[in-house]
């Protein structure tokens, strides 16, 4: 996460002691150590034990806020996950608000990282849990990408059962899950790191329920023309039948960063799509039309 907006890629850090590391990339490879966070109150912020931070825009603001877990005691269910809104004028200088979101309610157990990302698809951002004792978790946004909610969480299962690196798959539990598109197919993949140090990949796939061969939008294909892009690109659309297409471009923390509703006729179109405003990386960009949906993946460089 590059949360000094400079272009470069930073680094956050948990410890064993609670403490939250802040290192910034100086663009060679090689990090530079800034120190703990402090609150706009001037407090440390810590956890006693096992801290995990995750940077995110949670409210979507523009400026980059602070998902602070970790636990207080040695007991199961005394962890604690809050968010720190980044209440600063300088985007490349964050301030944390001392008067945190807190989330520990939905999520209470120990030794949990967690991270943002929109896994079902649906635009909003979701929550994704690891947990020392092998399991990941999902959280549902019931809210919206400004406001985000959370009422519950479900283990996520693979077609071998339960995502659980404790007892379905041998890595001896204490999951750090890492959701990213690993195989660049345009459909989010899980990949979870475990306590003897294997690393699982559970690869993401469609189901193909709305495209029945009877559904003429089975034939709906979508391609990108000018990449990779400094911004401006183009969405090639072949419909069987005029439609309403949706595209949707997704960083990769899974946040939908650019909508477009757009009616199109039977045959080729092309939309025009820019990403000037946003920073050079991996981008995932879908087209929907009658509950058919194309994936292709976008490079954009600065």
């Amino acid at each position: 996460m590059d949360f000094n907006s400079d272009g470069i890629l930073d680094l956050i850090l948990g410890e064993r002691d609670g403490y939250y590391n802040f290192y910034t990339g100086n663009g060679d490879g090689t990090l530079h150590f800034i120190g703990y966070p402090f609150d706009n109150a001037g407090d440390p912020i810590a956890r006693k034990y096992n801290s995990s931070g995750y940077l995110v825009d949670w409210n979507e603001d523009g400026y980059i806020d602070f998902i602070a877990g970790g636990y207080e005691t040695e007991t199961v269910n005394s962890g604690k996950l809050e968010v720190h809104l980044n209440t600063g004028d300088d985007i490349t200088s964050p301030v944390w608000n001392a008067s945190t979101i807190d989330l520990t309610p939905l999520c209470s157990f120990w030794r949990v990282t967690q991270q943002t990302f929109d896994l079902d698809m649906d635009g909003d951002k979701d929550l994704i849990f690891g947990y020392e004792m092998g399991n990941v978790w999902f959280a549902e946004n019931i809210g919206t990408n400004i406001d985000p909610v959370f009422s519950s969480y479900i283990q996520l299962v693979c077609d071998g059962g339960k995502i659980d690196v404790y007892s379905n798959f041998s890595g001896g539990g204490r999951a750090r899950e890492n959701v990213t598109d690993f195989n660049s197919d345009g459909i989010p993949d899980i990949l979870v790191g475990c306590n003897n140090g294997w690393i699982y990949c559970f690869e993401g796939y469609t189901t193909g329920i709305n495209e029945e061969a009877s559904d003429p939008f089975a034939e709906f294909q979508m391609t990108l023309s000018a990449v990779p892009t400094t911004g401006m690109f183009s969405v090639n659309l072949t419909l069987p039948a005029a439609a309403q297409v949706e595209i949707t471009v997704f960083d990769i923390s899974g946040r939908a960063v650019r909508s477009v509703s757009t009616s199109c006729q039977a045959g080729s179109e092309s939309v025009q799509m820019n990403l000037s405003d946003y920073p050079g990386g991996m981008y995932i960009v879908t087209g929907s039309v009658n509950g058919v949906t194309e994936r292709a993946k976008l490079t954009k460089i600065q």
